[in-house]
Formats: structure tokens, C-alpha cells, sequence
């Protein structure tokens, strides 16, 4: 998911499918240190503060789709858990919406300056409109945490931001080219999906990792490996309605018949291509959990996917949001970001990440 102009990106917010601009209520009641067995409350009582009483809003580029629904539901129980009050505003890519609409989520974000929230976690998804308006968020002392998207030393520090949680794309790329080289699988397909610079991050990391050179090219695939190539797919709306976008992948198979290893940068698009019958059998590969991913590593008819453990993007927000705050404003990360993947998930370990997902938290 993703972002314009810059090299490591990543994302978050909440949502019903409605407008992106309205404001929900708070998604936590107020909680006291007496009333509640959560860690978070406990260790804020045995220090002697009260909990959490800040209001943080939660504004992203992203949809209420499977992969932004578990972001969601980090940043909740994140605000749950410490007493906070979470204002969750609409991420600006509408269910079935080919894109993000960045204008919508800058005016979201001057919408929470101008509410004098307390906070913000924000994804960063188009740095040359929205790091102004972030600047003027830290100006007028409102602390800001980026998410997903933003993940750049330069993007973290032209918007003031204390720090950013996401998975740096390109180390990912490079760890699922690892993972491609060590299963004998070379010459990779990068499927993108929707426009971003990180998701030209993941396909060069993967290129990286197999030796042939900074890039993933685009074009005709060779012979054989090893090589990267990207295909760009045209079909509208390809993550939401990945069986339009299926034909466009086998057909380049069908025609590329050296490509022995698919690299899926969607849940949604990798799940449909394993059910497809993908000409040559490759090796299939994607970004992101559901169920629907667990059970194809399970049943072998996926090699592996790359977890960004988006549920961190949520969580971990909130909590640095909240120290910052109350304890006198202690940050995290130094400037760069904090990771939260990548996670290679084979079947080896497919069964330690499996109550998280059936939780939403993965």
C-alpha cells in the first residue's frame, strides 16, 4: 500500500464503507488502573500516572479491507488498552477504489489539527502534499507518529514526525528474493498492483537479493533466471477484484515460459493466482496474511509469504503517542524508523502466526 514519490513507504485508520471525510467516536471507554488487567493500565498505575486521558486520531490512505482492518484494530486496542480515546476518521481509498485519495486525507489531517487533538498517527502515502501540513501539526504542538507510509529518514524529518512504524520495503523485497533464491527459484515475476514507490522498493529488493543489479526491470522476462522482472497490471481496481486482474498475469506466463517464481505485493492478487493454475507452475509468493494465505502455505501451494505485521502499525502509534504525552516526551527510533517486518512466513512457521491472524491482529 502505498505511497508517491519516495523510496521506503507503509499505512493506517478505520472504517466502515462510507465517505471519507466524517469522524467516528471514540473506539475505547476510559479505563482505570483498578478496572482493568491489561498490561498497559498496570504498568501506568505502578508508576503513579493516570491513564491514558488523551484524545489521538488515526488517519490513513488506506481502505477497510483485510490488510487496513488489522491496522485498525492495532491502533483500538492500543487505545483500549491504555484508556485512550481514539478518533478514527475514514482511510481515503474507498472499498473498490482504484486509488488513495491523498487530497481527501491532507484535508483530514488539517480537519484533526484544527480539533486540537492530542495526537496523530498518520501514513504518510504523498510526502510532497502532506509533509507540510504535518510541519504544521508539530507546530502547533501536536506530536505526529507516521505509519505504513512515510517510512524515510527525510519524509520523517520534513514532517516532524517523532518517528515512523513500518516495514522498510526494500529490506523486505530483499528477504523474499532471499527466500525465492534459497527454494532454487531465480528468474521472479513482481506483480504490482496499484501505483507506489514502495512497491518498486519491494521488486528492486528482490533483485537485489538475486544478484542482478538495483533494479527490477520491466519489459519482456528472459529466458531464464536470474532475473526481476515487474508487471504493471491495467486492469482497474486489482486488489479489489483480483480475478479481473488474473487473465493479465497467466497471459504473460503463457508467453514468458522461463519465469519460475511469482511475486504477489497483495494478499488478494497471490490467493487468486494460486487458484488459477498459473502456466509453468512458478514458485507463488506474496505480501501480507489472511486465511485465505495460511491455508495455501499449509496445503504447499504457496512457498511463503513476507508478514509486515501491520497489526504494530496500529499498536505501537498509540503507545509512543501516549509516552510522549505523559511521560514528559520520550520518543522512540532517533529519527528513522521503527520495523515492523519483515517476517518470512513458510510452512515452518506458518502455525505461530495462525492465532494472531484467526485474532485479526495479523
Amino acid at each position: 500500500m502505498r505511497r508517491l514519490p519516495r523510496s521506503i513507504g507503509i499505512v493506517a485508520c478505520v472504517g466502515a464503507a462510507a465517505l471519507l471525510v466524517a469522524a467516528c467516536g471514540s473506539s475505547s471507554k476510559k479505563s482505570s488502573s483498578a478496572g482493568s488487567s491489561t498490561n498497559a493500565v498496570n504498568i501506568a498505575a505502578s508508576t503513579g500516572n493516570k491513564v491514558c486521558s488523551y484524545k489521538f486520531a488515526l488517519i490513513t490512505h488506506g481502505d477497510n479491507g483485510s490488510f487496513w482492518s488489522v491496522v485498525y484494530k492495532g491502533a483500538s486496542d492500543a487505545a483500549a488498552d491504555l484508556g485512550c480515546t481514539l478518533t478514527e476518521k475514514y482511510g481515503s481509498q474507498q472499498q473498490g477504489q482504484a486509488e488513495p485519495d491523498d487530497n481527501a486525507e491532507n484535508a483530514q489531517i488539517q480537519d484533526a489539527i484544527n480539533a486540537h487533538v492530542d495526537g496523530m498517527a498518520v501514513s504518510d502515502h504523498d510526502p510532497s502534499l502532506m509533509n507540510p501540513t504535518l510541519a504544521k501539526a508539530a507546530a502547533a504542538g501536536i506530536p505526529v507518529v507516521l505509519l505504513n507510509a512515510g517510512c524515510d529518514d527525510t519524509d520523517i524529518a520534513a514532517s516532524h514526525a517523532l518517528t515512523c512504524v513500518g516495514q522498510p520495503e526494500q529490506l523486505a523485497g530483499q528477504a523474499a528474493g532471499g527466500e525465492f533464491k534459497s527454494l532454487g527459484a531465480t528468474n521472479v515475476l513482481c506483480i504490482i498492483h496499484q501505483s507506489g514507490q514502495n512497491l518498486l522498493d519491494r521488486c528492486n529488493g528482490i533483485a537485489q537479493a538475486l544478484g542482478v543489479g538495483q533494479q527490477c526491470k520491466s519489459g519482456s522476462a528472459p529466458s531464464k533466471g536470474p532475473a526481476c522482472t515487474e508487471l504493471t497490471l491495467s486492469t482497474p481496481n486489482a486488489a479489489s477484484n483480483p480475478q479481473q486482474a488474473i487473465g493479465q498475469v497467466t497471459s504473460y506466463l503463457q508467453t514468458h515460459t522461463g519465469i519460475n517464481a511469482v511475486m504477489a505485493l497483495n494478499n488478494a492478487i497471490g490467493t487468486a493466482l494460486v487458484t488459477s493454475n498459473a502456466p509453468n507452475k512458478p514458485k507463488i509468493a506474496t505480501f501480507d496474511l489472511n486465511s485465505g494465505v495460511q491455508q495455501d502455505i499449509t496445503a504447499g501451494s504457496m512457498s511463503f509469504a513476507i508478514d509486515q505485521q501491520q497489526y504494530l502499525q496500529g499498536y505501537l502509534p498509540i503507545v509512543f503517542l501516549d509516552l510522549y504525552k505523559r511521560k514528559n516526551g520520550q520518543t522512540v527510533g532517533g529519527g528513522t524508523t521503527v520495523a515492523s517486518g519483515p517476517l518470512v512466513v513458510t510452512k515452518s512457521n506458518i502455525g505461530k502466526v495462525s492465532a494472531a491472524i484467526a485474532a485479526g491482529q495479523d
